[in-house]
């Protein structure tokens, strides 16, 4: 099905605004002989990559899209603010959540004619040049990061960036915009190479040999660009794409995975597919009456091994053999979760190779390309859900890993997960932005912190002041009113407790409310909010008084499925859970 920009769009502006035991293999203990090297380089074609991390050792229509966009100078980059040191912890409990006493860092942009604080987050990441250093892309640009500290040093592009990518040899990226401008700059002398403008990429990859890029866009296509001519070809799916990979012996192809239930491989100069894994599927899953192939969302490709990767949401990593000849299909790999990344490969012989596969838990593996399993990471969540996440190996061995706009460098040797400390989960963050300032409510183990991130001049590198700490259990919700004031709810001893925070002041004493705390809020205007709490009460919320005032009763408690103001009747109206008719308070 065919999307407009407006659906990228929409999660960029979000983003802003807010042992399986195998036997004794290895050296020295490592698990499954993961320090067996750090690898030297395994060249593809036409090129001589960097390292990668480590394996597991002995064990659709032709067309031409946009066009070139007239040649801009080098970047110029913006310094950031003093080195903050990362948290170091594990691969097997790493937290999506930083200490809330830990100031937010972010960008002050300019946003529909105003600045707005935007919290710095990390959509995907890149090596560049040796591997010393990687660049990450999200909502305020391209910040250039030291691989071994995390420290960030410099903003290359001012944001927001939806993806970054870049070459096994670091000697270029390519990022893309919202807008579908995809540009391609030479590192370190940040000189521009190519530029675009395509349909909306969700995925862009550089060839192995730096001299193409390739995306997919929900717009049904997959796009090449030729990094020497800027020229971009384009190829008609018809439907929905979510990965792409450039096939290494074929310069003229794209694996991609889509909508259609399938990964396949498109020659895009001549206009045809070449390849799809549904008859193959179809042919696996004959008598197997449970199994159903669904929507894919990852795609890679291992030139050593000749092996095609795929997986999505059927939980499977899909490995197709004899791509050029015959292909065949092995037995999937369940991974328990859907597949959403897959970062290949890593390892210096065919018996050595190993892909990283994310599924939606936020959960990385490293997996054998015979199917055995190794070390990981995560998982980040509890249950899987529609969680984005990035894999980007290191020439050094060690893995990044950007799930939920938060980083992380991963050694999958020892285990050891770094975890930066310049991008805060926005997941995680309770907001309220007005014009003057946004507020945050971070909270982690019982304790809650006001921040205010005050708005000025556009700066590439802020980062919040901490107002106090909130005296409650958890954050309610921010209740924004006309003349700045915040109405920040919490609860103590089961009940709704208020505490106000004036614009530009300090908090206020707490107030506590007869209110059953649990409940629903609703805006009646700037100068009053309702709540309704679990056993059918409802209350007004004010600024001027401080506190909040019943006006009225449901009559009787149950779950609420609608609560708000109606101009109409000017009264508050509520339906429950199960019954259509409205109840008007008072």
């Amino acid at each position: 099905m065919r999307t407009s920009a407006f659906g990228v769009l929409a999660r960029v502006t979000a983003a802003c605004l807010f042992p399986l035991v195998l036997g004794a293999s290895g050296c020295c203990g490592c698990p499954m002989g993961l320090c067996t090297s750090l690898m030297k380089s395994l060249p593809g074609p036409g090129s001589s990559p960097p390292p990668g991390p480590p394996g597991f050792g002995g064990f659709g229509g032709l067309g031409v899209g946009g066009g070139v966009a007239a040649p801009s100078g080098p970047l110029t980059p913006e310094e950031g603010q003093a080195e903050r040191a990362p948290v170091h912890g594990t691969g097997t409990k790493p937290s999506l959540r930083l200490d809330p006493r830990l100031p937010i860092r972010g960008a002050l942009q300019t946003r529909f004619g105003k600045t707005v604080f935007v919290p710095h987050t990390a959509e995907a990441a890149a090596a560049v040049g040796d591997g010393s250093a990687f660049v990450v892309a999200g909502a305020t640009g391209i910040w250039l990061h030291d691989t071994k500290t995390l420290a960030k040093s410099s903003r290359l592009v001012a944001g927001p960036v939806i993806d970054v990518t870049a070459p096994p040899d670091g000697s270029r990226f390519a990022y893309a915009l919202s807008s579908g401008y995809v540009r391609v700059v030479e590192y370190p002398s940040l000189k521009q190479l190519a530029a675009t403008t395509i349909d909306v990429p969700v995925r862009i990859r550089f060839s192995a040999d730096g001299k193409r890029v390739v995306s997919g866009s929900e717009s049904d296509d997959v796009t090449l660009i030729d990094v020497a001519t800027g020229k971009a070809t384009e190829f008609d799916t018809d439907d929905d794409v979510n990965d792409v990979f450039s096939m290494p012996d074929r310069p003229d192809e794209i694996a991609y995975a889509g909508d259609d239930d399938e990964f396949a491989i498109a020659d895009v100069v001549k206009g045809r597919k070449v390849f799809s894994s549904e008859p193959l599927v179809e042919g696996f899953r004959r008598g197997r009456s449970f199994f159903a192939m669904r929507d894919q969302q990852a795609v890679a490709y291992d030139p050593l091994t000749k092996t095609l990767l795929g997986g999505g949401d059927d939980n499977m990593l899909w490995r197709v053999d004899d791509l050029r000849g015959s292909p065949t299909i092995r037995a999937p790999i369940e991974l328990g979760g859907n597949v959403v990344e897959i970062a290949c490969c890593a390892g210096q012989t065919a018996g050595d190779r190993a892909a990283y596969v994310a599924v939606d838990d936020l959960r990385v593996r490293a997996v054998a390309l015979d199917g055995r399993l190794g070390p990981e990471f995560g998982p980040l969540v509890g249950s899987v859900g529609s969680f984005k996440i990035r894999i980007t190996l290191l020439p050094s061995g060690d893995v990044v890993i950007a799930p939920q706009r938060t980083l992380f460098r991963w050694d999958p040797r020892t285990g050891e997960a770094l975890r930066s400390t310049d991008y805060a989960a926005v997941s995680t963050l309770g907001a309220s932005a007005l014009d003057a300032d946004t507020v945050y409510v971070p909270c982690d183990a019982g304790a809650c912190v006001v921040h205010r991130a005050k708005h000025g001049a556009p700066a590439a590198d802020v980062e919040t002041s901490i107002v106090g700490d909130l005296q409650g259990d958890g954050v309610g919700s921010i209740l924004p009113f006309a003349d700045g004031t915040r109405g920040i709810t919490t609860s103590k001893d089961g009940k709704l407790r208020l505490v106000y925070l004036p614009p530009g002041g300090a908090l206020e004493a707490p107030i506590d409310t007869p209110a059953q705390a649990g409940g629903k809020y609703a805006k009646k205007d700037g100068t009053t909010h309702g709540y309704i709490d679990p056993g059918g009460d409802v209350y007004e919320i004010t600024a001027s008084p401080r506190g909040a005032r019943k006006v009225g009763s449901v009559g009787s408690s149950g779950q609420v499925a609608s609560f708000d103001w109606d101009p109409a009747s000017k009264r508050w109206r509520v339906r429950m859970s199960g019954n259509q008719a409205w109840l008007f308070v008072p």
